[in-house]
């Protein structure tokens, strides 16, 4: 298999274990649990595939529709460095964000609303309504290797975030830590 193949089929394996993962919280609603976020990656040479999913509350601070102004800025800002911002570099900074897609749920009318779309966020249903955000990036990293450490800036980003479960996979294998609220490291590394 080529290393194109590869990321491919670690990217479809991400996606489709985040399909149903989101599907089982949407039947489960213990599964949207405030404080926890994921964050999946496949690594490929210097490119990174990453997927991001987090209940909405955890970066909003709330999950009903914008209300007011503030609320409606803070859906757009939070929309706008998500797509902009490498959600995982090196150590040095290196990660470019070659390609963005920042989804919540708007429950509004029933639709996702991508970043260039986006201006609220939650459900005109009752309070207890749970959304999330999913972010996918690919990014462009120079010097990955084993034993690279990767930093986050999501733990710093968002005080609400308490737990980060961190999964990679790559030709060195595959890994997973749990990140705790101020912690934003971890390393590729192979056990």
């Amino acid at each position: 298999m080529n290393p194109a193949q590869l990321t491919g089929c670690l990217l479809a394996l991400t996606v489709a274990v985040t399909a149903s993962t989101s599907a089982a919280s949407d039947d489960n609603p213990g599964a949207h649990e405030h404080g926890n976020a994921e964050l999946q990656l496949a690594v490929e040479g210097n490119r990174i595939d990453l997927l991001f999913t987090s209940p909405a509350y955890n970066l909003l601070g709330f999950e009903h529709r914008a209300r007011t102004g503030e609320q409606k800025t803070a859906v757009q800002e939070t929309t706008r460095w998500l797509g902009a911002t490498p959600l995982v570099d090196t150590t040095d900074p290196s990660c470019k964000v070659m390609e963005a897609d920042v989804q919540h749920q708007s429950g509004a009318d029933g639709h996702d609303h991508h970043e260039h779309r986006s201006g609220h966020s939650g459900s005109e249903h009752p309070e207890s309504t749970h959304t999330d955000f999913e972010v996918a990036q690919t990014l462009s990293c120079a010097g990955l290797g084993d034993g690279t450490t990767l930093s986050t800036p999501l733990t710093g980003r968002f005080p609400e975030i308490e737990h980060l479960s961190v999964e990679w996979v790559w030709s060195g294998g595959q890994g997973s830590e749990r990140l705790e609220q101020g912690v934003d490291r971890f390393s590729l590394d192979v056990n």
